[in-house]
């Protein structure tokens, strides 16, 4: 078993025989992954206060065939502010389900370990409007893992789009449609120009100014279901977590 170094985020943790925990990470060099941490489950156990959900740590690991094992750890980061919010913890939560689920084990990524890290700590920072942020993390994991949708062009026949009020975006299919193509049976969203726009201007702009954008009324229900389908095309599950985030945002 070679020995290695990462920076990682604790996705998700599960109990492992009677005193272990499991971290799921995704690390700045290895992509996501699984280790033990032995004795995490025992409240004065040497891992137990970085083996929790966000924590950014620097650890020392052993490769295994399996899992990795935990060698040494130091929390780096604990997002003490979004920890004390339930709203907050409630969108960190999500985020982190959605890497969980949208990455593969040791799938190298350092775009998507920063994408993750400038988010958290901008779900931290008290005042800030978490929505647009958590839209702006959604759509550029798209853009990262190759599933970015198409706005300019129809998905169908790669027909560049005409500026229009409506338009048509199917998930399954990976983007808009053209007035003349077919959905070939998949769900069809009617999208306005305004929440089409702003979708653009979070997947390309810098998410550290993604929350000077409003989303609210028909704009945030529109963005919401479309979102919710291309990651449910793609997870072929929904995300836990989302339906505990909209009970809280209701």
């Amino acid at each position: 078993m070679g020995l290695y170094n990462a920076e990682a985020i604790v996705l998700r943790t599960r109990d492992f025989d009677e005193a272990d925990k499991i971290l799921v990470m995704l690390t700045r060099e290895e992509g996501k992954i699984s280790a033990v941490a032995k004795g995490a489950r025992r409240p004065r156990g040497r891992y137990a206060a970085a083996a929790q959900i966000f924590t950014q740590v620097k650890a020392a690991l052993f490769h295994g065939r399996n899992l990795d094992t935990l060698s040494q750890i130091e929390i780096v980061e604990s997002f003490r502010h979004l920890r004390e919010d339930l709203l907050r913890m409630a969108y960190g939560s999500y985020i982190c389900e959605l890497m969980d689920e949208m990455l593969r084990e040791k799938q190298r990524s350092e775009s998507t370990y920063l994408l993750l890290l400038t988010t958290l700590h901008l779900l931290n920072e008290p005042g800030l409007d978490p929505e647009p942020t958590r839209r702006a993390c959604e759509l550029k994991l798209f853009s990262i893992l190759g599933f970015r949708p198409s706005f300019d062009e129809c998905v169908a026949c790669s027909k560049t789009l005409a500026p229009a009020p409506v338009v048509r975006f199917a998930p399954a299919l990976g983007g808009a449609l053209c007035p003349t193509c077919s959905s070939e049976g998949e769900v069809v969203h009617r999208l306005s120009r305004g929440t089409v726009e702003t979708m653009k201007r979070l997947m390309d702009g810098d998410i550290r100014k993604a929350s000077v954008l409003r989303i609210a009324g028909d704009m945030a229900g529109e963005m919401d279901r479309v979102i919710a389908d291309y990651i449910k095309v793609r997870t072929e599950r929904p995300l836990k977590s989302k339906e505990f985030l909209d009970g809280l945002r209701l």
